[in-house]
């Protein structure tokens, strides 16, 4: 099996076996997803149960602008949702197949959320959907990012004329070609590529209720076939009998889908303040947010280092190649010498415009790690973990 590791800004895939370890990432998603640990009805459900259920894993949070608030637990250095898992095409669209021990609720219910303070956040809410996602895509690249809080989806009317407007760190991007991969998160470019990548990509979103059912295509299917140049297995959706992560049988996806009860009356069982949550989220020595290695965190640092820059590399490189390939199509579109210099002499204008756009990713992406390698060269002896949130560092 090929090394991996996702976007993870200071985490590494490890092993070689079907299991892969994460550094950073000590949500305990890789026990058995199907154990026998919840006992309640299945089919009575109400928000109480999000709190219950996703207490574990994380810590909730009484937010100023969207009131209680969960915030994932040792998920990794600068993790983004939907990235640990992968795409897959059923009758429901495009729906994402979580690895994450609670990604049956997060990516499924709810929306998600930014603040410089605290993170990601999660935002409850009641409707199922198969993932809650705007696209990007074009050229050699195809980009996701999690709606966000705030835009509600109503049944039978959708989301109205909502004008969105999701921040460039909130993507996740990759080559065309690696976007059905079954563990995709190896292939999520540095975000230090992801105001470029905006700029060349066509944006949609497109979530729909069609016979009774919320159906997310905002991606073309045939878009992917040509690019992963290999036909698109559809699956069909089956509800699971109790809660937990999807798995496969056959060309049917089991999934946990419960109907979910609004109750405003119930609230989580520990709730922090924003203030006491940062500093918690901060701590150099929470084991609730932050997960120490498995072994030599300069090591690890370094790999990481080394597959991002490859990755970068290669989508620059796949890029360029696009330009060049429609330079080529145009010129045989055209006869006289002086049209086809014409193409020449823009297309080379282009090239330019775009190198000097590489290189500023390049200097980015040298000065964050740079920035990462001293906190990790910092650290006390028992390598206490590097923060999650970076951005006001």
């Amino acid at each position: 099996m090929k090394k991996t590791i996702g976007f993870l800004l200071l985490a590494a895939f490890l092993g070689t076996s079907c299991i892969i370890r994460v550094p950073y990432e000590g949500s305990g998603r890789y026990s058995d997803p199907y154990d026998n640990r919840y006992d309640d009805r299945y089919d009575d459900y109400d928000t109480a149960h999000f709190y219950d259920q996703l207490e574990p894993y994380g810590i909730w949070v009484s937010h100023r602008s969207y009131g209680y608030v969960w915030i994932p637990a040792d998920v990794g250095y600068s993790w983004r949702p939907y990235s640990r898992g992968r795409w897959a095409w059923t009758d429901y669209g495009w729906t994402w197949v979580s690895l994450e021990r609670w990604g049956w609720i997060a990516f499924h219910y709810g929306r998600w959320g930014w603040d410089a303070r605290l993170g990601w956040f999660w935002v409850p809410d009641i409707v199922w959907g198969p993932a809650w996602v705007a696209w990007r895509w074009g050229g050699a690249h195809i980009g996701w990012a999690p709606l966000p809080p705030g835009v509600g989806f109503v049944p039978g009317r959708g989301f109205g004329n909502h004008r969105w407007d999701i921040p460039g760190r909130s993507w996740n991007f990759v080559r065309s070609r690696d976007f059905m991969d079954r563990r995709v998160e190896r292939w999520i470019l540095p975000h230090e590529r992801n105001m470029t990548l905006i700029e060349r990509t066509d944006f949609r979103v497109r979530i729909d209720e069609r016979d009774r059912r919320l159906v997310n295509d905002g991606l073309d299917l045939e878009y992917v076939r040509r690019q992963t140049d290999r036909p698109v297995e559809r699956y069909t959706l089956k509800d699971a009998t109790r809660p937990g992560a999807a798995r496969e049988e056959g060309r049917d996806l089991v999934v946990s889908r419960p109907e979910i009860r609004s109750n405003d009356a119930a609230k989580p069982k520990r709730v922090l303040d924003e203030a006491r949550a940062e500093r918690e989220i901060s701590s150099e020595t929470s084991n609730r947010i932050y997960r120490r290695a498995v072994r030599n965190e300069e090591e690890l640092v370094r790999e990481a280092h080394d597959q991002e820059r490859a990755l970068m590399r290669e989508s620059q490189e796949a890029e360029v190649g696009v330009i060049r390939r429609r330079a080529e199509e145009e010129k045989a579109e055209v006869r006289s010498p002086e049209d086809k210099k014409k193409v020449d002499e823009r297309i080379a204008g282009r090239l330019a415009e775009l190198k000097k756009k590489h290189e500023q990713e390049k200097a980015e992406l040298e000065k964050r790690q740079k920035a990462e390698q001293d906190k990790v060269k910092k650290a006390p002896e028992k390598k206490a973990p590097v923060r999650r949130k970076t951005d006001k560092d």
